[in-house]
């Protein structure tokens, strides 16, 4: 009966065998590891036909050609297996290293060969009994180091792949069961007449089977997988029907600190946090979050997939994230842009009215300036018109000029202000811009702390308040000199204008004054006002610069 079932197993490793090497070379990828391990398919064939036949009533010529024949799958599984091995782990093992190997063993095999004439592969050999010589020992133990370097392999090249632990499994179970059944038969452990090995390569050709179609690890490269998505800069994580992470690659843990066998809890945690379900990540709908805190942190798109079975159910999912930090940067450096070129456009076209009106009407009014002063003089060489006329010609004339006079600064102010950039720039760049247009009176400009950025904001209120302080006091305070002190401090912005004016014994504000009060207020400012006669004219104007209305750039 033992004889039978021993028979039944040689004949279904040889038939599994077969079947596989045959796959392999028509079906499978034309390669060197699927080569390999065809070759390691048709060594397992050599070594069980042999022996099938060798347990049956033959002679002892006989038995030791089967011997002979079986020994060439025997001396070579080792070495082709090391060589599948490092192949199927994308590593290099160069020729020299794999004629050293396939050498050892033709060498081994020769000892077998010339075994009449020195007897240390086998001492004795006869058909009831074989008795092993010391090449034998050695051949047996150079074949399990190569078995076990290639697990071993394999094994180190894949032990921090999830993914591909279904065929690391498989594989090294492949070549254990035949070295386990082999180790067993070598040390007596189980006693038999027949080497319980080829038997053992019927279970192995199952396992290998199921690895190729269960597991298709031939026509997936793990290792490819596992480095390329490594290398790749998204986050990819990969998790089952029972949210356990089962792939999380390196740009993932680096960004989460989650790994395989984590469960999903944490990362739906993280997206909670952010504002984000994990139903609103479903596919096809992309979601946005800021990984850290505040606009410092990293911004990432989220994508999530979920896969299910014919009846629906999910089976497993993965997560994308991708950083877009980026994108968005360059999003933001394109708004400034555009609106740098709205500024430059509103600019120009500032620059241009001004142009027109000096060229159109600045000079209308400097011509009727100049006629008035002419008309002006002849009525003055004219003692008699000007006694006839009782000096109201001459008046009407000289309130004229004046008017006209009054006319040209406000525009000449005008058209400065106009020429300001739409940001208004720096404020002492408009204070000292203004003081220059002024011709009637000299206009002193003191500068207390330092000009920045931070106070480019109240640039149009200052301007605004000074040019109408210069106009009243052209206007009402017949002044020759006057004073303006800005003082820049941590929190707010100061501004003195005192003139040497006639001054009044009380201030009644008109529309000039108004004006100014009211630009102040609606900065959230205050403004004072000094005056006496004889004494000129003081404004006192503060400005934080957090005001209301004006918030500051930075």
């Amino acid at each position: 009966m033992l004889d039978i079932l021993l028979k039944t197993a040689y004949l279904s490793a040889i038939i599994l065998s077969l079947y596989t090497s045959g796959w392999l070379l028509v079906k499978a990828d034309k390669n060197k590891t699927t080569g390999a391990l065809a070759v390691c398919q048709f060594l397992i064939i050599i070594w069980c036909i042999p022996q099938m036949f060798s347990s049956l009533s033959v002679t002892k010529g006989i038995k030791y050609l089967t011997y002979v024949i079986s020994y060439v799958g025997i001396s070579f599984i080792g070495p082709a297996w090391l060589v599948f091995a490092f192949l199927y782990s994308k590593r290099r093992l160069g020729h020299l290293a794999e004629a050293v190997l396939f050498g050892i063993g033709a060498i081994n095999y020769s000892f077998l060969l010339t075994n009449e004439y020195h007897h240390l592969f086998y001492t004795s050999f006869e058909v009831g009994q074989v008795v092993y010589g010391p090449v034998f020992y050695v051949h047996m133990i150079y074949t399990y180091v190569c078995v076990l370097a290639g697990m071993a392999v394999v094994l180190m090249a894949f032990r921090k792949n999830a993914v591909a632990l279904p065929h690391i499994t498989v594989i090294l179970l492949s070549a254990a069961v035949p070295l386990g059944f082999n180790l067993l038969y070598m040390t007596g452990l189980v006693k038999s007449g027949f080497d319980l090995t080829p038997p053992a390569f019927a279970l192995s050709s199952i396992l290998m089977l199921l690895a190729v179609f269960r597991y298709d690890f031939l026509d997936v490269n793990t290792m490819a997988f596992d480095r390329m998505f490594d290398s790749i800069a998204e986050g990819v994580l990969v998790y089952n029907r029972r949210e356990k992470v089962t792939y999380c690659n390196g740009t993932a843990v680096g960004w989460f600190g989650l790994k395989a066998g984590d469960g999903m809890d944490t990362l739906w945690g993280i997206l909670r946090e952010n504002g984000i379900s994990p139903e609103e990540a479903a596919e096809g709908h992309e979601t946005v979050m800021t990984l850290g805190n505040g606009t410092a942190g990293r911004k990432m798109e989220v994508k999530r997939y979920t896969y299910r079975d014919r009846n629906g159910k999910n089976i497993a999912g993965a997560v994308m994230f991708t950083d877009v930090g980026k994108y968005y940067q360059l999003l933001e450096q394109e708004q400034e842009l555009a609106v740098s070129n709205q500024k430059l456009a509103i600019e120009q076209e500032r620059n241009r009215i001004a142009q027109e009106v000096h060229d159109t009407t600045g000079h209308t009014l400097t011509m009727i300036n100049s006629l008035l002063k002419l008309i002006r003089i002849e009525y003055e060489k004219d003692g008699k018109a000007a006694e006839a006329d009782g000096g109201g010609i001459p008046e009407y004339l000289r309130q004229a000029q004046e008017l006209a006079g009054n006319g040209i600064r406000e525009l000449r102010c005008s058209i400065n202000h106009l020429r300001q950039s739409s940001s208004y720039g720096l404020i002492t760049q408009g204070v000292y811009q203004l003081a220059q247009s002024v011709k009637e009176f000299e206009v002193e400009v003191e500068i207390q702390g330092e000009d920045r950025e931070i106070y480019s904001h109240l640039s149009p209120v200052v301007y605004e308040c000074l040019r109408e302080a210069i106009t009243n006091c052209l206007k009402y305070a017949h002044a020759t000199h006057m004073d303006v002190i800005l003082k820049f401090g941590s929190d707010c912005l100061n501004l003195y204008v005192f003139d040497n004016g006639a001054g009044c014994g009380e201030i009644q504000e008109g529309n000039g004054m108004r004006g100014i009060r009211q630009r102040i207020n609606a900065a959230g400012g205050t403004v004072r006002t000094i005056s006496g006669n004889g004494e000129g004219f003081q404004i006192y104007i503060r400005l934080p610069l957090g005001a209301a209305g004006t918030q500051p750039r930075e």
